[in-house]
């Protein structure tokens, strides 16, 4: 991995995100990027993310936003983990880190800045947030085509030391799992969860494991009833004492996880796990 991204603004959840985004970026020898996202003065949540029911057509209105903050703080998160701020990334140069203010959506801002990074760290919001916290993160999830490491607003002492592979036989999962393989060379333990009997038509958990083998990454196997898929993973995870889950994002439609409930609506907002999710 090259780049980390992280949405940055003068809150005291950014701080965790940003700390615990330079950690993982000092482990894995990558660079961070810091965004922050001003919106226009009444400037739609996101035209593609209103359409996902992300708050639907709710207004902002810009106002005085201090981007010189939320600079200040991705740069003292910077130089507390010895990471030089520069204008821009150089080939030959790794745990560098640099600055972007774009205006406009979140859907729009992280359609731009998502794509030409590894993957983007947020904070998960509270239940009682507005629609613009949860449009950001679901536009980082939705619209930048990369993976999301989605974080509760709290520090996170450990991170990626024991992880979880939420495995379903999907293309999602798959895509996830191998979108996490510099986090996963570095874990100490890899456990693949397959919940209920693998008869999708897609690889199974022993097949993943073998691919992962490819990467040096040893990953165990463990099978649950599938009853209660979302029970069963926080059983696993409480368990073998994990700081990590990967998974793959709505396998089905958005619009039927909400409507009927389903597992990664259930992890984004109805769990305080750390989470890497990629939607395909």
């Amino acid at each position: 991995m090259s780049v980390i991204l992280v949405p940055t603004a003068d809150r005291p959840e950014c701080v965790f995100t940003l700390d615990a985004a330079f950690r993982l970026a000092d482990t894995i020898d990558s660079n961070v990027a810091g965004c922050h996202i001003r919106p226009r003065r009444r400037e739609p949540l996101g035209e593609r993310t209103a359409r996902r029911n992300v708050g639907g057509a709710e207004f902002v209105d810009a106002g005085p936003i201090d981007s010189a903050a939320a600079r200040r703080l991705f740069k003292e998160a910077a130089e507390a983990r010895g990471f030089a701020v520069s204008r821009r990334f150089a080939a030959r140069h790794r745990q560098r880190a640099i600055w972007h203010d774009i205006v406009g959506s979140p859907a729009r801002a992280l359609g731009i800045a998502g794509p030409v990074a590894d993957f983007s760290v947020v904070s998960r919001p509270k239940p009682q947030s507005g629609g613009r916290a949860r449009a950001f993160l679901l536009a980082a999830l939705l619209d930048s085509g990369r993976p999301v490491l989605v974080l509760p607003q709290r520090q996170v002492h450990k991170l990626a030391t024991c992880v979880v592979i939420a495995w379903n036989q999907s293309a999602e999962a798959a895509a996830a799992a191998s979108a996490a393989i510099p986090l996963l060379r570095h874990a100490d333990r890899v456990v693949i969860v397959s919940s209920g009997p693998e008869n999708r038509a897609g690889p199974r958990s022993s097949q993943l494991s073998q691919y992962l083998a490819t990467f040096d990454v040893e990953a165990e196997c463990i099978r649950t009833r599938g009853r209660d898929i979302e029970r069963e993973i926080h059983e696993v995870y409480r368990q073998v004492r994990a700081d990590l889950v990967v998974m793959g994002a709505y396998s089905r439609t958005r619009l039927r996880e909400i409507l009927f409930g389903g597992v990664t609506e259930h992890m984004l907002f109805a769990t305080n796990l750390p989470v890497f999710l990629l939607h395909r």
